[in-house]
């Protein structure tokens, strides 16, 4: 198990780290044995002391936010709501784990893809031409490249909830296209994959 504790502009003295290390091996021993590792970033922001801790479980990430009146309280409060996760999920995680196994070497087959998410800036949009076709290119103010996790489409939908997003990428193993899921305002969740056109049969 691996953990790094950083803090966001803000200095983290050796009694923090050991504790956050110490809360995060806990949690793992209790929980789930198989939490590869911990990411803690510590922060405040006025009076606010505020904890997040990522981490990786059987290929899942699982994430937890929480506050504190002082950044011991925040990693306390994030380590129980990260328990709460990591117990809500073990079965299925335990499946992934599975069949991850079993699939190991289908899986290596598959080629890694990744995106390139650009963050706009919104003033830019407004100087796009008349025709869609000419070239324009908005203000760029941020790139984030991320791979795209290969997912059955339940797993997807754990991984969506474990982070706490409405909606998640992920390549479909089966087909290896782009699939989104994502909960609608009704609470249900929804299934988007491309519609593959029949092939037409020759004469």
């Amino acid at each position: 198990m691996q953990v790094k504790v950083t803090g966001i502009h803000i200095d983290v003295g050796d009694a923090l780290r050991d504790y956050a290390t110490e809360k995060m091996a806990e949690l793992q021993d209790k929980y789930f044995s198989n939490v590869v590792d911990f990411t803690v970033n510590l922060s405040i922001e006025g009076h606010r002391h505020i904890a997040e801790v990522t981490s990786t479980a059987s290929g899942i990430v699982v994430r937890a936010h929480a506050e504190g009146a002082d950044l011991y309280a925040a990693i306390d409060a994030a380590q129980e709501k990260l328990g709460v996760q990591l117990l809500k999920y073990k079965g299925r995680l335990q499946k992934h784990r599975r069949r991850r196994k079993e699939a190991s070497a289908r899986l290596e087959q598959l080629r890694e893809i990744q995106t390139v998410t650009h963050v706009v800036e919104e003033e830019s949009l407004e100087e796009a031409p008349e025709d869609i076709f000419a070239e324009y290119m908005p203000k760029i103010v941020h790139k984030d490249v991320r791979k795209i996790p290969v997912l059955s489409v339940d797993e997807a939908v754990m991984q969506m909830d474990l982070l706490h997003m409405s909606f998640f990428i992920f390549q479909n193993p089966q087909t290896h296209d782009f699939n989104v899921v994502f909960r609608q305002d009704d609470g249900k969740v929804a299934w988007i994959e491309p519609k593959r056109q029949p092939i037409a049969k020759s004469a």
